[in-house]
């Protein structure tokens, strides 16, 4: 199976999810201070989706946990910039739940890379 490189890719998609929403903001009401935290908020889903998703193409790419990562945090960034704009009153709100949601995520990190390894078996 090919593998796919992911700078190449990351970049490409970057490109597609800029255009489409340049053309969202032309073709309907949405206003360009809205489109910024759009792109970022779907580039950051799209991380996190390529991360669990596509395998990476070889021993020197960066691990899953670690794009997923910058996706959640591209994506988190994108979020509070989004509910900047819409209900500045909702932003503490909503950058503590982020929080509280980051938290769990390392939580369950913590867990699973603790998890016990299966013996390993004598070759001699």
């Amino acid at each position: 199976m090919n593998r796919l490189p992911w700078a190449p890719l990351n970049a490409s998609v970057f490109v597609i999810i800029l255009g489409g929403v340049i053309l969202a903001v032309f073709f309907s009401g949405i206003s360009i201070f809205a489109a910024f935290p759009l792109i970022f908020l779907v580039f950051g889903v799209w991380m996190i989706t390529e991360a669990f998703v596509i395998p990476p193409a070889n021993a020197y790419a960066p691990p899953r946990t670690m794009v997923a990562g910058w996706g959640a945090l591209i994506g988190g960034l994108g979020v509070l910039w989004l509910v900047l704009y819409f209900a500045a009153q909702l932003l503490p709100i909503v950058f503590a739940l982020i929080l509280v949601v980051a938290g769990i995520a390392g939580v369950g990190y913590s867990f699973r890379r603790s998890s016990p390894s299966p013996p390993k078996t004598s070759t001699s």
